[in-house]
């Protein structure tokens, strides 16, 4: 009599004999399964891609009564690409993914939509603003402190937020509706933004812009104007250029309008290089008609001053054209001071070793610290013309104004203010120490012609 466990040992040893029933089959099921999970994952992080996404989105509408989707963009990647290379930037995505996956709560779906954006679909209630800040705090703080090749990097996010059915009901018009609010929360970056009705006019204004921007300088409809800079006694030491852009279609588009959308559509390189070519060639030209010698300050966006061989470019144009380098000053603007604070040591010293001054605009209204103004080569500060405008009449804004000039002079940089209009304000801007001064009181932004009998002058009186 056979036992029990002989019966089972007699029936694996049976079973192990049998050979497959249809090896190809398996194998060809196999590789179905390989050729789909390639197709709905990242190669380079393994989270779920856009074609996961577009077949997900059919159950959490069927099965979720509210969610939200939110659009998650990384500030400050591309200086790290360009910077340290594409390498480095892969693996920070990669770790990324690893502490986004490790930190959010299952029932949530995370999704790489390129490049550096990442989308994410959250279970909520129709009131759920405080879970959804809860996990933007959360994704903020996880893209704080990456520690890569014995660096640290920080590239922080912008995130918009959008909720079904309040915002769409299909996932293009989810992504749309978090991607305006996207936008809007790129305006302070690392925070978050919800979706409101009134940012869709915006949003379709800004589409607009950035249809009609491509192209305009070869279609000659992006033009310089100068300012003239003065010092205490009115003389004229330099100028700044200001860009203009009349659009045939939109008319007059101010520099605050397309300037962010340029460097958000990446727009701002071939625009920017178009400004500082035509400055130079404009001055140059001008000097040597006149036989005048002043300063030219040009504004850079802070995107393009971190690109990759950027600071290499200048230096060439500039050597090219008939300025000496001790004539040219590059204004950036606080929010550089929030990048990568290592490359911008580099970059500036580099030009300030050129013999380019540097200035540092709108000082007191960013985000600089006094110990990161102290370690950078700035030579200038320009005080923004929000301090002008009241330094008369309000006792803080005459208290900042004091204090900029007294750390402007401590480290060894003059002090330009911004936006002088009356005779008032400028009497009080010396009282306090004030070294330069730009304004309507002086001149308004000047076409070259206007400018060429302007330098006739020799000197400019206040116009008031």
């Amino acid at each position: 009599m056979r036992t029990e466990s002989g019966n089972h040992i007699s029936c694996c040893l049976t079973q192990t004999k049998q050979p497959p029933r249809n090896p190809g089959r398996f194998k060809q099921q196999h590789r179905r399964q390989q050729l789909q999970y390639q197709a709905d994952h990242d190669t380079l992080t393994g989270l779920p891609n856009r074609n996961f996404l577009l077949e997900a989105f059919d159950q959490w509408q069927t099965g979720k009564q509210n969610f939200s989707l939110l659009f998650i963009d990384l500030d400050h990647f591309k200086g790290i690409n360009d910077h340290f290379g594409h390498s480095i930037g892969d693996q920070i995505l990669v770790e990324l993914a690893r502490r986004f996956e490790q930190a959010l709560r299952e029932g949530t779906l995370l999704v790489r939509h390129g490049g550096d954006e990442f989308v994410l679909l959250i279970a909520t209630h129709a009131d759920s603003t405080a879970a959804e800040e809860r996990v933007g705090r959360q994704i903020n703080a996880i893209c704080a402190n990456i520690a890569f090749s014995n660096m640290t990097f920080s590239p922080g996010c912008s995130i918009g937020v959008a909720r079904y059915p309040e915002h769409g009901t299909t996932l293009d018009e989810l992504l749309r509706a978090a991607d305006v609010a996207m936008y809007e929360a790129k305006k302070e970056r690392n925070t978050l933004r919800f979706f409101r009705t009134d940012l869709e006019e915006q949003y379709l204004y800004r589409v607009r812009i950035e249809q009609h921007l491509r192209g305009a300088e070869t279609r000659g409809e992006i033009f310089l104007v100068y300012q003239p800079q003065v010092d205490q006694h009115g003389r004229m030491y330099g100028v700044e250029a200001l860009v203009r852009w009349q659009s045939p279609v939109l008319g007059s588009v101010p520099p605050d309008a397309f300037i962010p959308i340029a460097e958000h559509s990446g727009l701002i390189t071939t625009l920017g290089y178009h400004i500082i070519d035509r400055a130079l060639a404009d001055i140059a030209g001008l000097q040597q008609q006149t036989g005048k010698t002043f300063n030219l300050s040009i504004n850079v966006s802070a995107r393009q001053l971190m690109e990759n061989g950027f600071i290499d470019q200048l230096l060439e144009r500039i050597d090219s054209s008939l300025l000496g380098f001790e004539q040219i000053c590059i204004e950036v603007t606080e929010n550089l001071l929030i990048e990568d604070i290592e490359q911008i040591h580099h970059i500036l010293t580099r030009a300030k070793d050129a013999g380019v001054r540097m200035s540092l605009d709108d000082f007191g209204t960013g985000y600089s610290s006094l110990s990161t103004l102290r370690s950078l080569p700035f030579h200038e500060v320009k005080i923004d013309k929000s301090f002008v405008d009241h330094v008369t009449d309000d006792k803080t804004a005459l208290a900042m104004v004091q204090n900029i000039i007294a750390i402007g002079q401590n480290y060894g940089m003059t002090v330009l203010a911004e936006g002088v209009e009356t005779e008032e304000q400028l009497q009080c801007l010396i009282t306090c120490g004030c070294d330069h001064f730009q304004g309507y009181l002086f001149a308004r932004p000047l076409t070259l012609d206007d400018l060429r009998a302007c330098i006739a002058r020799e000197s400019l009186s206040p116009t008031q």
